[in-house]
């Protein structure tokens, strides 16, 4: 029994025959939860094509206990009457995986797009998704812009180009540019809070593996990709489009070393343990570690030292995975 649904309006989701649901999952970031909110009112509300009549709005409060909630219950209740509809419901057990799936479980609408609570969508990003859908049925997977919402306060390295430019970055970026287009299977693939799912998908590949995924405000992650390795591996590839954008907000902590190693090592964990699973310690590990610690230490570049330090954090991430046995749920 999942549980019940909280909202302004009498009818939850389940009952909801709108084409579209966007599910916003959260933990204990309330003022973040509320501006993404208002970007997507904001886009609704600016659509004259009727986008407002065809998507409701879903956030999944994963743990909260910063008052999430009675927020929502104010913001609903001072909502016209012509808005998207905005629906919340709990999800105590921990985890972004255990949110996602519960959204999934709850609704039956037939197109799922997945935000997360610090990004920030541009004017027209739920027509694109609509106006998608409808031009290519026989596509399943969605994608579209992300970009960083730099703002000048940000280091020097975060914009670093080849050779040094840090692979795995602070903030998510996806930008194939301002034409269409189908991804091949060996493409890069979009963070999943730029992802638009037909329920088909998860009808046939299942939903969101809850051994990975981030907890509260932590760093790990891999949910996403593992959930797209499978969709990809049964014939599901993404379609990228180009006026579904999104920016993502800055924090700054992001940007400060210690975080940007971590998320470098705890990522690259991750991809390990979903892409080599069972893999054991081998000495070119050991040796590709101390080859990025050799090149930081002796360079006078900042951009390459910081480069090979974080190639360092996710060297040993993958040598973490190694020792790691995956046991999905």
């Amino acid at each position: 029994m999942h549980a019940p649904f909280m909202s302004s309006a009498q009818n939850p989701p389940v009952d909801d025959a709108r084409e579209l649901l966007v599910v916003i999952c959260t933990h204990d970031r309330k003022d973040l939860l509320l501006q993404t909110l208002a970007t997507l009112d904001a886009d609704l509300a600016g659509d004259a094509h009727g986008s407002a009549q065809r998507c409701a709005l879903l956030v999944v409060l994963n743990n909260c206990s910063d008052g999430s909630a009675s927020a929502l219950a104010a913001l609903a209740a001072s909502r016209p009457p012509d808005a998207a509809p905005l629906y919340w419901l709990e999800e105590a057990r921990p985890g972004k995986s255990h949110a996602l799936n519960t959204a999934i479980a709850a609704s039956t609408h037939p197109l799922l797009a997945f935000v997360d609570d610090d990004q920030w969508v541009e004017a027209g990003f739920v027509a694109a998704i609509l106006r998608g859908a409808a031009q290519f049925p026989q596509d399943t997977l969605f994608c579209g812009r992300m970009m960083p919402a730099w703002d000048g306060s940000e280091p020097a390295w975060v914009h670093a180009q080849a050779p040094y430019r840090i692979p795995i970055r602070p903030f998510p970026e996806f930008d194939l540019g301002a034409t269409g287009l189908r991804l091949a299977a060996e493409a890069r693939m979009p963070s999943g809070g730029n992802l638009v799912v037909r329920r088909t998908v998860f009808d046939q590949v299942g939903a969101f593996d809850t051994t990975l995924g981030p907890t509260g405000h932590n760093l790990l992650g891999g949910e996403d990709h593992e959930f797209l390795q499978r969709a990809v591996a049964a014939g599901h590839l993404p379609r990228y489009l180009p006026d579904m954008r999104q920016l993502h907000t800055i924090d700054p902590g992001r940007m400060e070393t210690g975080y940007t190693l971590r998320k470098s090592f705890l990522r690259s964990r991750s991809s390990a343990i979903i892409h080599n699973p069972g893999q054991a310690l081998r000495p070119f590990m050991f040796m590709k570690l101390f080859g990025h610690l050799m090149r930081a230490l002796f360079t006078l570049d900042g951009n390459r030292r910081f480069y090979y330090l974080v190639r360092s954090a996710a060297s040993l991430g993958e040598m973490s995975a190694a020792t790691t046995r995956h046991r999905p749920d």
